[in-house]
């Protein structure tokens, strides 16, 4: 699938502007891990990674009400489109409904940063100039280990990073947040 059907499937689905940004921003972190992990990853395969993370929660607004439903109507809808491993991961991501549990790097990142990009945003937005050039890894650090900031996001989920994928949790909030700046315009950041 090109990026340009994922994305024209994405905005059919979602409406809210900041659920898409969530997208946009896994997108490029997606395609970061890929060359982290994979460091002579070819286009196809770093794409592969981004079609993850651009369509993972596409069916969210759909399913918002019922999580055991969330991945399964967009494989319903188009999983046919999709790669078979790119289907798994996005499925993965929400594998205590799915059962379909995470092997691969691909799955495991995209079930860690799905995470982290909340958090970075929400750091990024209680800065007092709400831009994300000026968020680094110790100011995220510091919001992480408080744990009454953003309470949504799994702390546990995220340090799933170093037995997973075997990147230190700073190491990983860095490639995440350094992914997310270099889409900050398209994420209003």
């Amino acid at each position: 699938m090109l990026r340009s059907d994922a994305l024209e499937i994405l905005k059919t689905f979602v409406r809210n502007p900041n659920l898409i940004k969530h997208h946009l921003a896994c997108e490029a972190i997606m395609g970061s891990l890929c060359r982290t992990l994979n460091p002579q990853a070819d286009e196809n395969l770093i794409n592969k990674w981004r079609l993850v993370g651009l369509l993972h929660d596409a069916d969210y607004e759909l399913t918002k009400d019922n999580p055991d439903k969330h991945t399964l109507v967009l494989e319903e809808k188009i999983g046919k489109q999709l790669d078979r491993e790119v289907l798994y991961a996005i499925k993965a991501h929400n594998f205590a409904y799915t059962e379909t549990n995470p092997k691969s790097q691909m799955d495991w990142s995209m079930y860690t940063c799905d995470e982290l990009s909340g958090l970075i945003i929400a750091s990024a937005l209680i800065h007092p100039d709400r831009r994300l050039s000026n968020i680094n890894v110790s100011f995220i650090m510091n919001r992480f280990n408080d744990k009454t900031f953003a309470k949504g996001a799994s702390r546990a989920q995220i340090k799933l990073c170093e037995s997973k994928l075997h990147i230190p949790l700073e190491e990983f909030i860095k490639i995440c947040l350094n992914s997310m700046q270099n889409i900050s315009s398209v994420l209003d950041l």
